[in-house]
């Protein structure tokens, strides 16, 4: 999956992939559930967003369709066959990602809780615990959410 050589714009196509392959979107919706799914970490506007989805619909992963809603026009933007592919092949280096993001988390926390019990040194906010286990459930949702799914097989 390209990204023109930015990381954040890698992310970026990879969580817009990833949400499409859930469910059509529009591009605001797509915007407002990374900023969720992340916990407010990512925040996509629309000078991010945008760009992406044109860029990947320019490569043929994603279409859009045009509908009125509430007498507005918005452009619902559905992943294709090749985008699942694309998205596919992803999913496994994610994994690993999230995998090994886990495993710190974990370690995290209990060097965390050692020394909070053991008082040596300056303790971890609650707060960040906190954050560490929501993203952790966020993260094992997500991806119950994409085993649920049929996986498009090369």
């Amino acid at each position: 999956m390209s990204g023109k050589g930015d990381p954040l714009r890698y992310r970026l196509r990879f969580l817009l992939l990833s949400l499409l392959a859930i469910k059509p979107s529009h591009g605001y919706e797509l915007s407002k559930k990374i900023e969720a799914i992340t916990l407010g970490f990512v925040r996509a506007g629309p000078g991010s967003v945008y760009p992406v989805l044109h860029e990947l619909r320019k490569e043929g992963l994603v279409e859009e369709d045009l509908i009125i809603e509430g007498g507005r026009a918005k452009k619902i933007y559905r992943l294709t066959r090749k985008g699942a592919e694309e998205l596919v092949k992803s999913l496994d280096v994610f994994q690993d990602i999230v995998r090994n993001l886990l495993e710190l988390a974990a370690d995290a926390r209990r060097s965390a809780e050692r020394l909070v019990v053991e008082g040596t040194r300056e303790c971890v906010p609650e707060s960040v615990l906190e954050r560490l286990e929501a993203l952790q459930k966020t993260v094992n949702e997500y991806l119950s959410i994409l085993r649920s799914r049929p996986v498009c097989r090369e």
